[in-house]
């Protein structure tokens, strides 16, 4: 004769501990992953601002380099070196 199942019979032990190590282990990891997603987030503006700053900075550095390259036209070469000398030594 085949066994009945009756929700009134009583649940094996062990399989209702595991149920309960797997439920608790699947918070643990859906916590967890909550956390990396929140660490993630941080990470991505952080990189977001020091990508903004990288390009002030280059903006800054190409408005420099335009202004030297007009000062040197401006200047006959003779001048130029001889600034150039001064400010070296």
């Amino acid at each position: 004769m085949p066994p009945i199942h009756s929700g009134l019979m009583a649940a094996d032990p062990t399989a209702t501990e595991s149920r309960s190590n797997s439920s608790e282990e699947l918070a643990r990891l859906r916590e967890e992953n909550l956390r990396f997603r929140d660490l993630l987030i941080a990470k991505d503006a952080e990189l977001g601002a020091l990508k903004g700053q990288v390009a002030a900075l280059e903006a800054g550095t190409a408005r420099v380099l335009g202004l030297v390259a007009r000062v040197r036209a401006l200047l006959p070469i003779s001048l130029l070196r001889t600034l150039l000398r001064r400010s070296r030594g």
